[in-house]
């Protein structure tokens, strides 16, 4: 089974990928939500995951550089995949250098993972 986990303070996008993953995967996937980081480090304390989404922009920080230390601290096995509505002004470089695996479009997630994202 597959476990993943979304980090993103929009609560449509929740919503929306939990019934695209449990229409794609069925029950070989686990799917869990955190609106906000203490949401996902409380999850993160308890329960390993495969998968990590994290938005670029989760407030109240300005982006991911404040918030994935916390994440790969405490789940530096999982693959973590950095969403953001603004993928051109977020650089590529940095992201790897903080073990981002990649950068998705917030708006194209469902359709990269429809096309083999997870696998």
């Amino acid at each position: 089974m597959l476990n993943l986990l979304l980090i993103d303070d929009d609560p449509n996008q929740h919503k929306i990928l939990s019934c695209f993953l449990r229409k794609k995967y069925g029950a070989d996937a686990d799917f869990t939500s955190a609106l906000d980081l203490d949401e996902a480090l409380a999850h993160l304390a308890g329960q390993s995951f495969d998968v990590i989404f994290l938005d670029n922009r989760l407030p109240p920080y300005s982006d991911f550089t404040e918030t994935i230390g916390g994440i790969v601290d405490i789940s530096p096995d999982s693959d973590i995949y950095l969403i953001s509505a603004d993928r051109d002004k977020v650089s590529l470089n940095l992201c790897k250098s903080h073990g981002i695996v990649e950068m998705i479009d917030k708006f194209e997630l469902r359709e990269a993972v429809s096309e083999g994202l997870l696998g």
